[in-house]
């Protein structure tokens, strides 16, 4: 499956990157999306690592990383008056409560 047309970007290279960089963030939070389906639905980090081509540890730490970072930057939009390390530490405190609601530590 192809993704990118490459002679369909915006000719100027700063466009083209500002243009890859928003396909970059869209494809990332499909991945999350579906590694928490495959999680829900029985999947072992194992299996997803391998549909990723990776291990399953990298896989762990792409979407524990990916799911803080997307919290902190949700976080961040909806009080903006935090500074980043305080929206991520809010972020990261989130993260551990739903992970305290899903019975995990």
């Amino acid at each position: 499956m192809g993704l990118i047309v490459a002679h369909a970007l915006p000719a100027a290279p700063l466009d083209a990157l500002r243009e890859l960089a928003r396909g970059e963030a869209e494809i990332a939070r499909l991945c999350r999306d579906r590694i928490a389906s495959a999680r829900a639905s029985g999947a072992t980090w194992e299996q997803i690592g391998a549909a990723l081509g990776m291990t399953r540890q990298a896989a762990r730490e792409f979407f524990t990383r990916d799911a803080r970072t997307a919290v902190a930057d949700d976080t961040g939009a909806r009080q903006p008056s935090l500074g980043e390390n305080e929206a991520i530490e809010l972020a990261a405190g989130e993260v551990r409560a739903v992970r305290r609601r899903r019975g995990r530590r």
